[in-house]
């Protein structure tokens, strides 16, 4: 579906709304800077590119190496954390909430991961929001409605026409670093601070196919017919762009206005910046001078004080679309601890004393020749291995060391390089090295593996958090804009139920009343749950062949056969469960539904209770086997056999 309706702004409104944004963009500018620098200088940093190419201090060609740290340690992290992410087959696990819709998790489930991982493609975003945070210490995600046309020239019954193709339309998930992410810095999440956003840099053709998909106004980059003659029809940055360039008979002239426009197109010279800068804001601002603030989505080309777009924000919850979490927290802070800040302090040590040690080992290894200058020999005298010198004293050629080797040096280095690594958390293990020094024991290790995990698992944690909330956000945006590929209802199997979920209103997708969506972790895993079934479908066999045993000591038949009768329906329901993990199709046509139904008729046909499967008094007591007789004969009137495993007495 299209965008929705743009607001036209009067001209007082759209300037008090430019005068506001001019204010508040210029503030915080004012107030980010400091946070910019730590940005760039912690880039610097992960590149361990050396500041000169040569050193030239202690002496011409010492070392310029920089240990890169940094590197280090986020990509082993980067590298477990996504690993751990996507080696799950499933992004997405659902819970129903409501027994009606169990029929419909599957199907859910598969339609979500499905759109997440092959129709959008978020393993780049996700990768880019994890690697943010590792580094600077705050991950931002934006799920947004987003619609691309393309304008393509078709033959069609001979003639060659103008088509317009429809590239994207549904939801889009973006990573959004942190140094182009807008808001107060006293303000702790989007969705309350006056306003937020973030800046955009794109080149000329993609704010054309912005226009083109209706995401800007018409106008905006893409000339009216007739600007020719008529300078009012050029779009707004064209006019920006491009400045017209006065001569002096047109300063003069006081001819009529297409004179003047011809002679200014002719003039004017077309030079599109390769990059155009602009804003995306979300903030709440009076525009009907109503006194009570409106939630608005505004796009601003700051340079020229032009508003792109603007309105009232079209999101079912009134949202502001951007997540956020943090690799490590600063209590009373929206920003987070990276993995550059812990080692801040220490590469720039550890870089230290790598260095003055290979200058120390450069220097010891260097000799140089003491020659008395009536030895008779010159500054430019070969040296070659079994040289001979012949002099009148032996003090006239000696050698000259300039240093000496200090052992303690690597030590100082290793030291710093331990507090680093507490600091950080990545050390050997983590990195899959072989332990230095003594080895320790298996017990040892498995602990300190567990103890490490604790730090990790907090971190992933946060992780969790922060794509379920993104999840949420793009099952709303299916639920308001439809998803991208509407086929997916017709054709895909329960493709009906899925289009039940998402025609539900936005609140009970939003707030998991029907479906609890979220991020798989290792507890939802289907893999996991495989191998859980396999292993309780063990126990359930035991369970049932022990009860069966114990009734035919009992010598009860009724019990026996009531037992089969549950037995056989769980054996069914557990057989669902795990072939479902396999996501098999057509469950019902492999399992034996009909033991499914007698078994839930005849519960229900009694009153019974259908978690215990027996009929419970009053008093909270099992009643008479009567009642259990009873459901044997409803079970046996709905055309059931079942075998008569003890012999009446």
């Amino acid at each position: 579906m299209p965008y929705p309706r743009q607001l036209n702004l009067d001209q007082d409104t759209e300037q008090r709304l430019i005068s506001y944004l001019d204010t508040e963009l210029l503030n915080h500018y004012a107030e980010r800077g400091e946070r910019l620098e730590d940005l760039m200088r912690w880039q610097r940093d992960y590149w361990a590119k050396p500041t000169n190419e040569k050193g030239t201090f202690p002496f011409h060609g010492a070392s310029t190496l920089v240990i890169p740290l940094n590197a280090i340690a986020i990509e082993a992290v980067h590298s477990r954390h996504m690993t751990t992410r996507f080696a799950l087959p499933d992004l997405v696990s659902s819970h129903a909430v409501s027994a009606d819709w169990e029929n419909a998790q599957a199907p859910v489930e598969r339609f979500m991961n499905n759109e997440l991982l092959e129709v959008m493609k978020i393993r780049k975003p996700i990768g880019d929001c994890f690697l943010s945070a590792e580094k600077y210490g705050t991950m931002i995600g934006k799920v947004e409605y987003e619609r691309s046309v393309k304008t393509v020239v078709r033959e069609i019954n001979g003639v060659e026409q103008e088509v317009e193709i429809v590239t994207k339309d549904g939801a889009d998930l973006n990573a959004v670093l942190e140094s182009r992410f807008l808001m107060p810095y006293g303000s702790l999440d989007a969705q309350t601070a006056p306003w937020c956003g973030e800046e955009h840099s794109d080149d000329p053709y993609q704010l054309m196919q912005y226009e083109m998909g209706g995401l800007f106004k018409a106008g905006t980059l893409i000339d009216q017919p007739g600007w020719e003659t008529d300078p009012d029809k050029l779009s707004k940055l064209h006019a920006w762009v491009n400045q017209p360039k006065m001569t002096s008979s047109l300063a003069a002239q006081s001819g009529n206005k297409m004179e003047r426009a011809q002679e200014e197109n002719e003039n004017r010279v077309a030079q599109w910046p390769k990059r155009i800068d602009w804003h995306e804001i979300y903030l709440a601002f009076d525009v009907d001078k109503s006194g009570k603030p409106k939630e608005l989505i505004v796009y601003y080309h700051r340079d020229s004080r032009t508003i792109l777009a603007c309105w009232y924000n079209y999101y079912s919850d009134a949202r502001r679309p951007y997540r956020k979490n943090v690799y490590f927290p600063v209590e009373s802070r929206w920003y987070g601890i990276g993995i550059c800040k812990q080692n801040e302090q220490f590469q720039p040590e550890i870089t230290t004393q790598h260095r003055q040690r290979l200058d120390n080992a450069t220097l010891a290894n260097m000799r140089m020749l003491v020659v008395h200058k009536l030895s008779g020999y010159g500054p430019r005298e070969p040296i070659f291995p079994g040289k001979m010198w012949f002099v009148n004293d032996m003090t006239h050629v000696n050698t000259l060391q300039m240093g000496e080797i200090y052992p303690s040096s690597f030590n100082n280095e290793q030291a710093s390089l331990i507090y680093q690594q507490q600091r950080v958390g990545v050390g050997e293990l983590q990195l899959g090295q072989a332990q230095s020094g003594t080895p320790g024991t298996a017990t040892s290790d498995l602990a300190r593996i567990q103890e490490g995990n604790k730090k990790t698992d907090f971190v992933y944690a946060n992780y969790n958090e922060f794509l379920g909330e993104l999840v949420i956000d793009v099952a709303d945006i299916i639920q308001q804009f439809g998803p991208r590929r509407l086929s997916y209802y017709e054709t895909a199997e329960n493709g009906n139920l899925v289009k039940s979920f998402f025609e539900l209103p936005s609140g009970y997708i939003r707030d998991n009343l029907i479906l609890r969506l979220k991020a798989t972790s290792q507890q939802s895993n289907r893999l996991l749950d495989r191998q859980n079934w396999q292993q309780v479908s063990q126990f359930i066999q035991m369970y049932y062949q022990g009860m069966v045993q114990l009734a035919a000591e009992a010598g009860n038949q009724q019990l026996a056969q009531i037992i089969v009768t549950k037995g056989m329906g769980a054996a069914t329901e557990a057989m669902r469960q795990i072939l479902d993990t396999f996501d098999i199709r057509n469950v019902d046509r492999i399992i034996v539904k009909e033991i499914e139904d007698m078994v839930q008729n005849g519960l229900q046909g009694l009153g019974v209770r259908s978690a215990g499967n027996s009929s419970i008094a009053g008093n909270g007591q099992v009643n008479s086997m009567d009642n259990l007789a009873q459901i044997l004969q409803v079970a046996a009137g709905n055309g059931s056999q079942l075998p008569a495993l003890i012999p009446g007495r």
